[in-house]
């Protein structure tokens, strides 16, 4: 019930996300993953709309794993740190998935933030974004065989439309 204030980083616990702007997006949580293809129809969306998408999946499926815990999200998306920070943007489909986010933590008695990190040092969740499965496999053999499976509530075109 009560919070331990130490924030967990995504490499204590194995949390990444990443988005490919063309390609699809990908979120991990420990052996855990789940990875999946944007529509056509998202091909001109911004940036920051898709790699603050799999972090509010990732609450939406693993959150009860991260219960009563507070977390430090890490994105290579310095828009996507601002926005989870401050809880605020002008962009409308934006705001549906911060107030998602916030919906899922609240749930789960999750406190968070969020902190810039190179992509480099996110490959792996970069190759499941990319649909580069064998690679990323072979860089974290800690990897499940199989993804998780996304509810359809969470599905990009239920989340983003």
């Amino acid at each position: 019930m009560f919070l331990d204030h130490r924030f967990l980083s995504s490499d204590t616990i194995k949390l990444y996300t990443d988005a490919s702007s063309d390609i699809g997006f990908a979120a991990i949580f420990g052996t855990k993953w789940v990875a999946g293809t944007w529509h056509r129809s998202f091909s001109s969306s911004d940036i920051t709309l898709l790699e603050l998408h799999p972090l509010v999946l990732l609450t939406g499926i693993f959150g009860c794993y991260l219960a009563n815990h507070c977390i430090l999200f890490m994105t290579d998306n310095a828009g996507v740190v601002e926005i989870v920070n401050k809880l605020s943007s002008k962009n409308h489909h934006i705001m549906k998935l911060v107030r998602m986010l916030v919906l899922s933590c609240l749930k789960y008695n999750i406190l968070f933030r969020s902190q810039h990190v190179p992509g480099y040092q996110n490959m792996i969740a970069d190759h499941l974004s990319r649909f580069q499965i064998d690679e990323a496999q072979r860089a974290a053999s800690w990897l499940d065989v199989e993804p998780s499976v996304i509810p359809q509530s969470l599905s990009p075109s239920m989340l983003l439309n």
